[in-house]
């Protein structure tokens, strides 16, 4: 594998909180020459997770990065350390850090990063490119934040969000409440979580325990193999402040799945975030092309799964098949 080079963005005074502030990304540049524009990929990880859920480097094994994979497909991919987390900045906050604000961060570093990917200034060897559909893609939490940021920004052509649920209840929440230190009993609501924040609760950095059984038969199909769980463990992060709890708040993303036009690539693993797999399509009742996949034998984390290249290359064919954008100088061409 290589090293992908960093671009990093400062989002001071373009996200409602005090202080500098900076989100840190990794790009991809396509690796394989297609004809007409290059679609872009704004991958958004999940709650724990850095932009390395995207680019997993495993000792000895080759083959889970989705990233590269991507860009072999001749897409341009753009993985996020949400603001918060990883090398992006810190907040001293944690209740400041709601789903919006993290998503409006992760709107101006996109329109910032498609600003130089069009003009060439994004990497040194990279030329201008004509850029094909964005793609908002979101696992886990990072779904919920790119629905967050399509229903209030519009950034995206279409949005593919992955391990996400928003018809129910998601998981077994004892267990899931004591991985993240919420304290919460029984199903969380907006504020049962807001309340304590705002006295400080979740101010001190934390990062979820992956080690529990529960969050290890969520996360993991049994045929993952250990080293790859080792080095998926690894890429733990801090939570991005509230915006991590609240995740697994029922419905707290519904009102905005349901305002998207947009195409939706819903992707999902045979075991994962969803009571009801077929019953997601419903949220997105706005947008007229709702696609569901559901990988087989992968749990939540669907890089680390053995089947992972059947979701990444049906998500590659999905992309090819949306329709061109109305302007080639890299503005957006579709609405929520």
């Amino acid at each position: 594998m290589t090293t992908p080079a960093t671009a990093v963005v400062d989002v001071t005074g373009r996200v409602p909180i005090d202080g500098r502030h900076h989100v840190t990304t990794w790009v991809f540049p396509p690796t394989a020459g297609t004809a007409g524009p290059v679609p872009l990929l704004f991958c958004l990880p999940g709650g724990s997770y850095t932009k390395a859920y995207w680019h997993l480097e495993v000792p000895g094994r080759t083959g889970y990065s989705f990233g590269e994979h991507m860009a072999g497909h001749g897409m341009l991919v753009i993985a996020v350390d949400h603001i918060g987390t990883g090398e992006s900045s810190r907040h001293p906050r944690a209740a400041e850090l709601t789903p919006d604000v993290v998503a409006a961060a992760n709107a101006a570093t996109l329109a910032e990063l498609t600003e130089r990917a069009v003009k060439g200034s994004l990497l040194p060897d990279l030329g201008p490119l004509e850029l094909g559909p964005t793609v908002g893609v979101g696992h886990s939490m990072g779904a919920m934040l790119a629905i967050f940021q399509q229903s209030l920004h519009g950034s995206f052509d279409a949005v593919a969000p992955l391990g996400y649920g928003t018809v129910g209840p998601i998981i077994t929440w004892a267990d899931t409440h004591a991985s993240i230190g919420t304290g919460v009993l029984g199903v969380p609501s907006l504020e049962a979580i807001m309340e304590p924040a705002r006295s400080g609760a979740f101010d001190t950095p934390f990062a979820a325990d992956r080690t529990m059984t529960a969050m290890r038969h969520h996360f993991y199909w049994d045929d993952v193999p250990a080293d790859v769980i080792a080095t998926d463990d690894l890429t733990n992060t801090h939570l991005p402040g509230v915006s991590g709890p609240l995740s697994i708040v029922p419905f707290i993303a519904s009102d905005h799945a349901g305002r998207l036009r947009c195409p939706v690539f819903i992707g999902l693993g045979e075991r994962d975030s969803t009571p009801r797999h077929h019953d997601e399509a419903r949220a997105y009742y706005s947008s007229l092309d709702v696609t569901l996949f559901v990988l087989p034998k992968s749990g939540h984390c669907h890089n680390a799964a053995g089947t992972r290249r059947l979701l990444w290359d049906r998500l590659a064919r999905w992309i090819r098949a949306l329709p061109p954008t109305s302007s080639t100088d890299g503005s957006l061409g579709t609405q929520p």
